[in-house]
């Protein structure tokens, strides 16, 4: 009879599933706001605004970089040399004055491509940064 009983008692804890917290164990919120606290979410759209910012430039800076690499005339190497130069400095110069470096900038570039929420944040943000 006892070997009848095990089972029932293992289902019968299995469909318990786990206990309940009591109230008295729950903690209370607090009531001052840390700077950590404070801080946007890493996916809302007031994160991802400085990033949007800096795409939007890259991208129209690496445009006309490129149409410049292709104009006949800056063919010589040394030109090519001085405009490359030119391009590093001023993507620099671009991330620079959004808080980001080019690790951050590639971290972000990463995160936006493989993270539903984060790229949705993008998007909307690069939506109103362009919109202006």
């Amino acid at each position: 009879m006892l070997r009848c009983l095990v089972p029932l008692l293992a289902i019968g804890c299995a469909m318990m599933g786990s206990p309940r917290p009591l109230h008295a164990q729950t903690a209370t919120p607090p009531t001052t706001v840390s700077p950590v606290a404070a801080a946007p979410h890493p996916d809302s759209v007031a994160a991802m605004t400085p990033f949007a910012r800096a795409h939007a430039a890259l991208t129209t800076l690496r445009e006309r970089a490129d149409a410049e690499y292709a104009d006949p005339k800056n063919k010589k190497p040394e030109l090519l040399a001085e405009l490359r130069a030119k391009y590093r400095a001023e993507r620099e110069r671009v991330l620079k004055a959004q808080a980001l470096t080019e690790a951050s900038y590639g971290d972000l570039t990463r995160r936006i491509s493989s993270d539903d929420a984060a790229r949705l944040a993008f998007e909307a943000a690069l939506a109103k940064v362009t919109a202006k």
